[in-house]
């Protein structure tokens, strides 16, 4: 028989090996990267991502910096199978009953009800092949404060 105290050391333990797996997983090279231009010039990123797809640098009647994004997700059409609504039937359900009595008979009380009509069709349709949003936010001054990265996986396709 294990005592109490063994079996709940050995809980502890495995959940201590879990926890330090999911704690010792690094950034992305991207994010890396990004994460070493804090403090410098948004200049740094610029030549490191290429033009950014937003800029909006501080402005004189701003208080809170700049804001940059590389949006370098790429999206293509992929056929896929999907149900397509191309109408509506409508049918009479039963619902209740009126109470008879007195020499009157029940009557069936019944409601309108719509089912959407439908068809599988092949449809051109989004797909995400690579994810890579980069996001910086600058001091007044133009240096770094913060930057995120979303996806990004390749250090090579940003």
């Amino acid at each position: 028989m294990h005592s109490p105290v063994l079996k709940h050391g050995i809980a502890v333990a495995a959940a201590a090996l879990v926890l330090s797996g999911c704690v010792a997983s690094k950034p992305n090279p991207v994010q890396q990267m990004a994460n070493g231009m804090v403090g410098k010039p948004v200049a740094v990123a610029i030549k490191a991502f290429g033009p950014p797809t937003l800029n909006l640098p501080p402005c004189s009647y701003c208080t809170d910096g700049g804001t940059y994004a590389w949006d370098n997700t790429r999206i293509s059409k992929q056929w896929q199978n999907q149900w397509v609504q191309t109408g509506t039937t409508t049918e009479q359900r039963i619902v209740g009953q009126t109470q008879g009595g007195n020499g009157i008979a029940p009557m069936l009380i019944t409601q309108d009800v719509e089912t959407p009509v439908g068809e599988n069709r092949m449809v051109l349709a989004d797909n995400v092949d690579y994810l890579c949003n980069i996001q910086a936010f600058t001091d007044m001054k133009d240096n770094i404060k913060s930057i995120d990265v979303v996806g990004c996986t390749a250090d090579s396709r940003y």
